[in-house]
């Protein structure tokens, strides 16, 4: 095992585990995002100038990872996206003016903890992990995930009441727990309202509730917009172009 995981070994023994000879405790963990920016085969998004590629898109992978897979998507849809960007720079890229009113926005969004009372956000990282974990984990059911939405609603807004008291915004590691926090709860959201609304399993999303898989010719993936502050899902067939349920490319390049 030192030989074939020397990294992981290594990282083990810094942390004082003897990964080769000794016992480890493993759990599980929230390891790769499987969802993402909804983006073409050229890395184009539906946001004029934005590209994107690797864990930051969906749609590669299907319902699960495939171990390793991870390297490999950053490496081909980066490339993609790096020659669809320099083609689109040629071709469109032209200065425009900036959308002052949605700069003004977005300051005042992302300055809306200075000013008010400093609080526990550490309580409420913890709560949302717990939240997460227990009501919208590994198996989930209905009930669980209204449960938790409820909770993350509360979450929400208990930080939205808590303040950075440090008014410096040069590395001002505070805030941006603030803001990461945030993100984290609003995402939160998002897989809880997704979860719920798809009443089948398949890869790795699990509804104790409805156990079945469902039919692979007519497959959906769950599409996510904000509409202000409202979350609204919205499904899309899966286009099988290359392999359909039941083939493989296997025997035909065997031949």
């Amino acid at each position: 095992m030192s030989k074939q995981f020397k990294g992981m070994v290594e990282r083990c023994a810094d942390c004082g585990f003897d990964l080769a000879g000794g016992l480890v405790e493993v759990v599980p963990t929230a390891h790769y995002m499987m969802g993402g920016v909804v983006f073409d085969v050229d890395c184009k998004t539906p946001l004029n100038a934005l590209f994107a590629a690797g864990e930051d898109t969906g749609g590669v992978h299907g319902a699960n990872r495939l171990g390793g897979n991870g390297v490999a998507n950053s490496t081909v849809f980066g490339g993609i996206a790096g020659d669809s960007m320099a083609a689109w720079v040629g071709r469109e890229g032209v200065l425009r003016a900036p959308d002052e009113a949605a700069i003004a926005a977005s300051i005042a969004a992302h300055e809306a903890p200075f000013g008010k009372p400093a609080g526990d956000m550490n309580a409420v990282r913890e709560a949302l992990y717990d939240l997460m974990w227990d009501e919208v984990g590994i198996s989930r059911t209905a009930e669980s995930i209204r449960r938790a939405q409820a909770r993350l609603a509360e979450l929400q807004a208990q930080l939205e009441g808590i303040g950075v008291h440090d008014a410096d915004r040069a590395y001002n590691l505070t805030w941006h727990d603030w803001l990461n926090l945030a993100n984290l709860i609003r995402v939160s959201q998002v897989i809880a309202a997704a979860a719920l609304a798809r009443e089948d399993s398949r890869g790795a999303h699990f509804r104790a509730d409805f156990p079945r898989t469902g039919e692979l010719p007519t497959s959906t993936y769950t599409v996510v917009r904000m509409q202000g502050e409202a979350i609204e899902l919205s499904r899309e067939p899966v286009r099988f172009t290359r392999v359909r349920p039941g083939e493989s490319l296997l025997a035909a390049a065997a031949y």
